[in-house]
């Protein structure tokens, strides 16, 4: 690894869908740019109503606005955990790891657990 490279990380995604968080790849400054395919070109997330109204509503409560991918793999996986009847606590130890991110990078003042709340209350009121 370059001295450059250092701490840059690209290809970092979660997959909330079902709460589960992928690794991310680390990658030097030398790497070549990864290029898209045509079929995840094509295949862009782009929100609805429903996922427009849980992205604002997560933004109104002072949690930095997340990719739209990941609007929509939060907002359906609580809604399906909720669906299937998981307690709302087992849905909030969930949350965690990714309300702990929100947290530290925003200037709300938010806690963990708040954060992970919002997220629950959002999508039960705007998406599911």
């Amino acid at each position: 690894m370059t001295a450059g490279g250092r701490g840059r990380l690209i290809g970092c995604g979660l997959a909330l869908t079902t709460f589960a968080l992928t690794a991310c790849s680390e990658a030097t400054a030398s790497d070549p740019p990864p290029t898209a395919s045509a079929a995840s070109t094509t295949a862009a997330t782009h929100l609805d109503a429903r996922g427009l109204r849980y992205k604002e509503s997560l933004v109104a409560a002072g949690i930095p606005a997340p990719p739209d991918d990941t609007v929509l793999a939060l907002a359906n996986g609580i809604c399906g955990q909720l669906s299937e009847g998981t307690d709302e606590a087992t849905i909030l130890a969930h949350l965690r790891p990714m309300a702990q991110f929100a947290s530290a990078t925003s200037d709300s003042g938010l806690t963990t657990e708040q954060v992970a709340q919002v997220y629950l209350d959002a999508a039960e009121a705007n998406y599911c």
